[in-house]
């Protein structure tokens, strides 16, 4: 559960329309001002106060505030269902396995907003934080348990990316044997015994 404090704000007299900002907000709250050709506005309602938008901006328009009153983001007491292991058990992951580690955020959570109709990393990260903090290393977590759960990714909005999501799991053959010096082999013998069929004990 992460506790969002912090808001972006866009100054209209600043804002030059290149719509950088939209390009890497990971839950999509950024989108042009309803009525004009130019300005972008933020959804109050959505926005994680990350900051990745303030980076991004040239003309620095965008500024991070403290919100007048803190909301909750996240999915709390995930009830492990069988649904929510399966999910878990094709992406090789354990349900409690960490996912986001800078909002603490749980495969179970991941796999309960996917049951609760996320199709998107964006979804992902409106219901559960993740993605919010660093911004790196949860994002291929997310997309093993959403291709898991049988969701097929479009093209990803903006400057992101949904490719592919490389983990000892779906190293091919040929490469593993290809370059020996890295172990890949005795890595994936290895993870099996203790993690077999991705997940079951």
């Amino acid at each position: 559960m992460k506790t969002v404090s912090k808001i972006v704000v866009i100054d209209k007299e600043k804002c030059i329309g290149c719509a950088l900002c939209t390009k890497v907000c990971p839950v999509t709250a950024i989108s042009k001002a309803e009525g004009s050709a130019r300005y972008y506005e933020v959804d109050e309602k959505i926005c994680s106060g990350c900051g990745f938008c303030v980076a991004q901006c040239s003309q620095k328009a965008i500024r991070v505030m403290k919100r007048e009153q803190s909301v909750k983001v996240g999915i709390m007491n995930v009830e492990v269902t069988e649904e929510i292991k399966e999910i878990c058990r094709k992406a090789h992951m354990y349900p409690e396995q960490m996912v986001c580690f800078c909002h603490l955020v749980q495969a179970k959570e991941i796999a309960a907003a996917i049951l609760q109709g996320a199709r998107s990393p964006e979804d992902i990260s409106r219901l559960t934080g993740a993605r919010t903090g660093c911004g790196v290393l949860c994002i291929s977590g997310i997309i093993r348990l959403l291709r898991a759960a049988g969701i097929e990714l479009t093209k990803a909005p903006g400057n992101q990316w949904y490719g592919m999501d490389v983990s000892i799991w779906n190293i091919p053959e040929s490469i593993r044997e290809k370059y020996p010096e890295y172990f890949l082999e005795e890595d994936l013998r290895l993870i099996k015994e203790y993690f077999p069929e991705g997940g079951e004990k």
